[in-house]
């Protein structure tokens, strides 16, 4: 299993993840049950090997999470899966694949794994399976130290447009990146986070305050064109038209060097400047 998946960061977040797909998940069976547009759609884009181990503890991955919680509230479903690595799939095929009863026997038809990226893959998906106007469901990417795949969601949504996005990131992934930039050039052109979070074709948003254990700054990012998408502030999620979202998304979105250019106030702590090494 590739060592930079896992951080300390990984546990708490697939926690989070659990919590916010429990609420997406039934949120949807009671619109489903009313108004139909069934079976739930979950897709992983960046699947992993579904069971996770960091210092001497196990825990299940998104794909695992997924299939738990849709088996514990009855959801007919469909979920699709994708990754690249094939050792990494065939892990993933061997703990995804076990029946969990007589009336839930995931395989490769019912829960596919497709061992390719995401950005082949998922095009090929999307077009093969046409528009889905009354499809419910969630896309979940989580790229690691990469940007959000903003191409993808944004055909994710323009296929179906019911079908809500979930994105898990490393907003000083952003940072470092323009820092270098303005290093060697004295400029960048690479966009902020705020950027990638605007250009997804959704209407409303939920961010979470980012936790920050290793300095890191970590946080989810959910789309959703549904008006009345709850926040989850218990956990830290607020809406992104809220007041606090705005704030959480400024906070990820600069550097404090940056805020402070941006606001021309004087920066009271030491060590803006200083952004933290990847984490093993």
């Amino acid at each position: 299993m590739a060592k930079e998946w896992i951080s300390p960061e990984t546990e708490q977040k697939e926690r989070d993840f659990r919590g916010i797909l429990k609420m997406h998940i039934l949120a949807c069976k009671g619109i489903i049950r009313r108004h139909g547009g069934g079976p739930y759609l979950y897709v992983d884009l960046y699947a992993g090997p579904g069971n996770l181990k960091f210092r001497g503890r196990q825990f299940h991955g998104s794909p695992l999470i997924a299939q738990d919680i849709l088996a514990q509230y009855g959801v007919a479903n469909e979920a699709v899966h994708f990754e690249q690595d094939p050792e990494v799939a065939g892990q993933l095929a061997e703990v995804l694949w076990v029946p969990t009863s007589l009336m839930d026997s995931p395989d490769a038809e019912s829960a596919p794994i497709y061992t390719e990226t995401c950005q082949k893959g998922f095009p090929r998906w999307l077009a093969e399976n046409g528009r889905q106007p009354r499809r419910l469901g969630l896309v979940y990417a989580d790229p690691i130290h990469d940007e959000i795949p903003v191409d993808l969601l944004n055909q994710a949504a323009e296929y179906m447009p019911r079908v809500d996005l979930l994105s898990y990131v490393a907003a000083t992934q952003y940072k470092r990146r323009r820092r270098g930039d303005v290093r060697r050039n004295g400029r960048s052109d690479r966009p902020v986070l705020s950027d990638h979070v605007n250009a997804v074709n959704k209407r409303y948003g939920l961010i979470r305050k980012p936790e920050r254990r290793t300095g890191w700054q970590f946080t989810f990012i959910l789309w959703s064109n549904w008006g009345d998408l709850p926040a989850w502030e218990g956990r830290g999620f607020y809406r992104l038209d809220s007041e606090e979202g705005e704030r959480i998304l400024d906070s990820v979105d600069l550097t404090r060097d940056e805020q402070h250019e941006k606001a021309n106030t004087p920066l009271w702590g030491d060590g803006g400047d200083a952004l933290p090494a990847i984490p093993a």
